[in-house]
């Protein structure tokens, strides 16, 4: 072969990728381009200091009440759904299927994933670093990411507009209120299924399904509540389970509890678990990084198995 040949073949080969360009255009239109009005909706929470957890009997052991201080953030209207996740990712791993529907059967690493992915396509700095198993946040950027657990807590009692008290909750209800039947999907009322997003009452700040439909991914490793005050808190720094938040389409009623804390392995994935973005609301890019962490993916959840 003759050093024209190669030449030669790679302007057939860009020719024929030409005209079959060409050809798709004509006949299948443009290829699909990401749009700023694909972007999630998302509720800006003004911040606020509360008493997080709750001194409700049962709970308590699990739920001790501190003081959190939080800095303002976004956090999305709705659960990830599944057109969503199509659209940036070009794949649904949903058990049940639906545009509308929350996307389900994600892992925390996917999720994460997912969160880079959105950002990168909307043009904003990814929050996350990934190698394999091995994650780092860098907290100052002003990509998407997941809700840290009291981020998550915060938002679902309303931020200031019902999180705010000088006592701590005696008794812990739904996210919006007290009748869970208008709230949330969950064992009672869903059809053993998950349901499309929005289907049921927002909260104060305009949230749908904080209580119910599928378990949500929060940043945090499971850890002990600490005692004293803290200021925009990101959970244990070690451990081997991520925070669930919310309950689901299948749990019992008193698992959609505002304060509810649930857990499970990063690598876990059921068709009751999904997940919510959240966002800097100032973005401060460089501000420092979460140090790397190695997720152990062989731990099981906690005391009641999220999904099928």
């Amino acid at each position: 072969m003759n050093k024209t040949g190669i030449k030669s073949s790679g302007k057939r080969g860009f020719l024929f990728f030409s005209l079959g360009l060409l050809w798709g255009l004509l006949i299948g239109g443009a290829p699909a381009l990401w749009a700023q009005d694909s972007a999630p909706a998302m509720i800006r929470v003004e911040g606020g200091s509360f008493l997080m957890g709750s001194n409700e009997a049962v709970y308590a052991a699990n739920e001790r009440v501190h003081e959190v201080s939080l800095s303002s953030f976004f956090i999305g209207e709705t659960e990830v759904s599944q057109a969503l996740w199509k659209a940036v990712m070009g794949n649904n791993p949903s058990r049940f299927a639906g545009d509308e529907r929350p996307v389900d059967s994600v892992n925390w690493f996917e999720a994460l994933r997912f969160c880079n992915a959105l950002s990168e396509k909307e043009g904003l700095t990814p929050a996350y670093a990934i190698s394999g198993t091995t994650v780092s946040w860098d907290t100052g950027a002003g990509g998407y990411r997941l809700p840290t657990e009291a981020e998550w807590e915060y938002a679902a009692r309303g931020g200031i507009l019902g999180a705010l008290s000088d006592e701590a909750l005696e008794r812990a209800f739904y996210s919006g209120g007290e009748n869970p039947e208008a709230l949330g999907w969950y064992n009672a009322n869903s059809n053993k299924s998950s349901q499309p997003v929005k289907g049921k009452v927002p909260n104060e700040l305009g949230l749908y399904d904080m209580s119910g439909n599928l378990w949500e991914w929060c940043w945090d490793y499971l850890g002990e509540y600490p005692p004293e005050p803290v200021s925009n808190p990101t959970g244990a720094s070690e451990g081997a389970r991520r925070i669930l938040r919310g309950g689901a389409w299948f749990t019992p009623v008193n698992l959609l509890r505002v304060t509810n804390r649930y857990w499970n392995a990063p690598a876990f994935k059921a068709n009751s678990v999904g997940f919510r973005l959240a966002r800097n609301e100032k973005a401060d890019e460089g501000a420092g990084e979460e140090p790397n962490e190695k997720a152990d993916e062989g731990v099981e959840g906690g005391p009641e198995t999220p999904g099928l």
